[in-house]
């Protein structure tokens, strides 16, 4: 399932939202209808009788999307096909529809709990420009969605949690249900494609908070990368989670040791997102020990603010409170577990000084440049 298709319009069940109308090309507007009366003048010399003539204008041609497609409307977006008959909304510099042979890098943003890909997307747009790698980069911005995005009739979309944790979309909405990873999987797959996309060598998959969770459970379990063409890298940037998924039961006690927490009132800590128990069918596809083995040999790079200690829509259940006391801590202490149980994995950790719970800033610093592009 990797077709794709651009949005037509900006009428229909989409021209509702934000992001849509916002589009600077909804100020277009038929030309006004040139009328011609001949009144007082042509009476005069027509012997008595006045002619009317309304001659239309032909209607003006759509505006050209460019290349690359740096705005936040409807110019930039399209549709990717992820099921039968259903689509996910994307914002994109390089039509997916099309593909483009000179864009040897692609790089997927995964938008926060607030489900705003329009500002992922200039996020991403500007990561890449202060990188220096805009000329080659395809960036795509997908949009998961729930009822209260009022998504289109063909358009699937999940509950608030259940995009994140990868679960199948909402029952009351069309038909395949699809994994918001499948969805994932389905925009790498065009990536892959050597007919669209013949000069791709490297693709990165982002996200920051809600979407950062989003990222280090997909590194996980996803099995796209393993079928990829030869020459093709892959990278995966978690940025600002409010959690992570732990491989195993074990958790950091006082004392800085990994150990199976006792008597801490929360049984269901190490369930499916925080844990690889009662995983959802997407992740039950793979047996507990093929996820380890993948989230420990994947290219996974691990970006947390110094600043990020704040808990405006932090995770404070049991499960995610036995990980640290705020992003920042959860972060390393994710980290010091796959060091203590995980040898060889290739989990990077890198600190950015003086940067909170900020998407742009934590991307389009020098160590976040450096995850996303670097070696």
């Amino acid at each position: 399932m990797t077709a794709a298709e651009p949005r037509a319009g900006a009428t229909g069940p989409h021209a509702h939202r934000s992001w849509w109308t916002g589009s600077p090309h909804r100020s277009l507007r038929p030309l006004i209808p040139l009328t011609l009366l001949c009144l007082a003048v042509l009476y005069a010399c027509g012997g008595g009788t006045t002619v009317t003539e309304t001659v239309e204008p032909p209607p003006p041609d759509p505006p050209t999307r460019p290349v690359p497609c740096n705005l936040a409307g409807a110019i930039c977006a399209e549709r990717v096909l992820i099921g039968s008959g259903v689509y996910l909304p994307v914002f994109s510099t390089h039509e997916l529809a099309t593909g483009d042979e000179s864009a040897s890098r692609g790089l997927i943003v995964v938008h926060g709990n607030n489900r705003n890909p329009d500002t992922y997307f200039l996020s991403g747009i500007s990561a890449v420009t202060q990188g220096g790698v805009a000329a080659t980069t395809a960036v795509v911005a997908p949009h998961f969605q729930t009822v209260d995005d009022g998504p289109g009739s063909d358009e699937p979309y999940w509950s608030s949690p259940g995009w994140k944790r990868g679960n199948l979309s909402r029952p009351e909405g069309p038909s395949p249900r699809v994994s918001s990873y499948t969805a994932l999987d389905s925009i790498v797959q065009i990536f892959l494609d050597p007919s669209r996309f013949p000069a791709m060598r490297g693709i990165v998959v982002t996200g920051h908070s809600a979407g950062g969770q989003v990222l280090h459970r997909y590194a996980a379990t996803s099995r796209v990368e393993e079928s990829a063409r030869d020459g093709v890298s892959f990278r995966y940037v978690v940025a600002n989670p409010s959690t992570y998924l732990y491989l195993g039961p074990e958790r950091e006690n006082l004392d800085g040791n990994f150990t199976v927490p006792g008597g801490v009132g929360c049984d269901d800590y190490n369930e499916w997102h925080y844990g690889l128990e009662d995983r959802n069918s997407y992740a039950e596809a793979l047996e507990a020990d093929t996820i380890r083995s993948l989230l420990a040999r994947r290219d996974v790079r691990i970006l947390v603010g110094d600043a990020d200690t704040l808990s405006a829509s932090l995770d404070q259940s049991c499960g995610a409170n036995l990980q640290g006391v705020n992003r920042y801590v959860r972060g390393q202490t994710l980290v010091r577990f796959m060091d203590a149980l995980y040898g060889g994995h290739r989990h990077v950790e890198t600190i950015v000084s003086g940067v909170g719970h900020s998407n742009r800033s934590m991307w389009t610093s020098p160590e976040g440049l450096g995850s996303l592009f670097g070696n």
